[in-house]
């Protein structure tokens, strides 16, 4: 962190950015913050996207000595969940968003251009009943988030849920590292979440049996098992063998985006995609998302959210998606292991 030209290409150096664009996504607070810090601020302009204020800011901070004094200023906020992701970010061994396989050929799904569509999710309706809230939140306590240490070491985190009395599902990539060697160590954080004033409510950090993992690659989807009792008022979300998902349908996603506190995506979650194999959709996802259920409009899980994707040639109009594996593929190879 103290050294000049700052390294983004150190483990969480970029997490780091997205994190700190995501939390200040104005630029007012930011240039305040930096200020306090007592860096420079005339040598940045405040009117870019703020993922890249962010960019320039921590460069013109490192350059100036500043970086660490804006990221204690950071870390003094009133968002504690903020101030623990930060501090995993700089720790000796950072805690990072576990590394994705590239996709093959066959990932890109056929291209429209989403503009027409756009013009239609806007026009349509977004009432809910009262019960849709109520029964998010119910499932939203099957939602984990895990920090995962690999074999090497290397410590990731991900998202993962409550299938079984002892048994949490999520991406392969989550817990095999690029070599497909099994984890030395899991933890799955279960009510890490933040109340509307900031603060993170008080969670329970369950220990896992890292050599009870074991999935399949392909379709990106594993399974590990708790060490101790997962708490009582986690629910188990039923894996459906049959969904109906269709196009324009919506999705949401229960999450621990950038490895921070649950939260929920629900907007501009129109599904884009579907075939034998996967769901593609606009929901927003982050680093960390990957092992996220996927949900249709009456909570009934539809897929495991493992990636996104860009769609389309190098020149044609780009659409950025994101996708899961059905659930359905997910329970045939939960079948193939016997573990269900």
């Amino acid at each position: 962190m103290d050294r000049v030209p700052f390294q983004w290409d150190a483990p969480g150096a970029l997490e780091l950015r997205d994190l700190l664009a995501g939390v200040y996504t104005r630029s007012a607070p930011a240039e305040q913050l930096a200020k306090r810090a007592g860096v420079a601020t005339g040598y940045i302009n405040w009117e870019q996207p703020m993922m890249t204020v962010w960019f320039e800011l921590m460069e013109k901070a490192a350059n100036q000595k500043c970086l660490r004094p804006l990221l204690e200023a950071v870390t003094e906020g009133p968002d504690q969940a903020v101030a623990d992701r930060v501090s995993e970010l700089l720790a000796p061994q950072p805690v990072v968003e576990a590394p994705d396989r590239p996709p093959g050929p066959r990932d890109f799904a056929e291209f429209d251009d989403p503009d027409q569509l756009e013009r239609q999710i806007f026009r349509s309706h977004t009432l809910q009943d009262v019960a849709f809230l109520r029964r998010g939140t119910e499932l939203a306590t099957s939602v984990c988030r895990l920090r995962v240490t690999a074999a090497d070491g290397t410590l990731y985190h991900g998202t993962a849920f409550r299938i079984a009395d002892d048994l949490l599902l999520t991406n392969h990539h989550v817990l095999f590292d690029g070599d497909a060697s099994a984890p030395s160590a899991v933890e799955a954080w279960f009510g890490y979440e933040a109340e509307l004033n900031g603060r993170t409510r008080e969670h329970q950090v369950v220990p896992c049996d890292a050599e009870s993992a074991v999935g399949e690659p392909e379709l990106d989807w594993a399974v590990v098992r708790s060490a101790k009792p997962l708490p009582g008022d986690a629910l188990c979300v039923a894996l459906p063998s049959a969904v109906q998902v269709s196009l324009n349908d919506r999705v949401y996603i229960i999450q621990h985006p950038h490895g921070g506190v649950k939260k929920l995506a629900a907007r501009h979650n129109v599904v884009r995609h579907v075939d034998d194999t996967v769901v593609q959709y606009w929901t927003d996802t982050e680093q960390g998302s990957s092992g996220s259920p996927v949900f249709d409009e009456r909570w009934n899980l539809v897929a495991l959210h493992r990636r996104w994707l860009r769609v389309g040639a190098d020149d044609e109009p780009a659409e950025f998606r994101n996708e899961g594996v059905r659930i359905e593929r997910v329970l045939d190879g939960l079948a193939r292991k016997r573990l269900v």
